[in-house]
């Protein structure tokens, strides 16, 4: 009888991805945010949280002209391999110091080629990246990554 392991580093692979964000990073998206929990009558938190998914999430479709979104186009440009397709992407928050801020899980550490079939690593440098370059087009503050065991 044959017994498959998966080895070792594959199994940290496997795990799902979070990346933690702040708050804005720009006075711009403060005063959006301030003006908008205004508007609502709601928290801050609320709106801050929201905002972040409902960009993720448009962030998360495919583009009218392409069967690829923002974050398969950013994968390639910061794995340098080609005609790739992102992990699934969600958003949930987390806690810190009694406030809830938001964060991007990836269902695991893979990219995928064009067929969809073949995996490659997604390195913790190429995460990094992901993350500042949301940082950037979001304007929420980029805290770190974590390769979480389960969800």
């Amino acid at each position: 009888m044959i017994h498959h392991t998966i080895p070792e580093d594959e199994k940290i692979y496997r795990r799902p991805i979070a990346l933690y964000f702040g708050g804005p990073c720009t006075i711009r998206q403060q005063e959006i945010l301030d003006k908008r929990a205004i508007k609502w009558d709601c928290s801050y938190e609320f709106v801050l949280n929201d905002d972040f998914a409902d960009t993720i999430n448009s962030y998360s479709n495919a583009r009218a002209d392409s069967d690829k979104n923002y974050f398969d186009y950013c994968l390639l440009i910061h794995s340098g391999i080609s005609a790739v397709y992102s992990p699934k992407v969600w958003t949930d928050s987390y806690t810190h110091n009694g406030f809830r801020y938001p964060r991007l899980l990836l269902k695991d550490g893979f990219i995928r080629d064009k067929n969809r079939v073949k995996r490659f690593f997604l390195r913790d440098e190429v995460i990094d990246l992901l993350g500042q370059t949301l940082e950037e087009h979001t304007e929420y503050e980029y805290i770190e990554f974590k390769r979480l065991k389960n969800v």
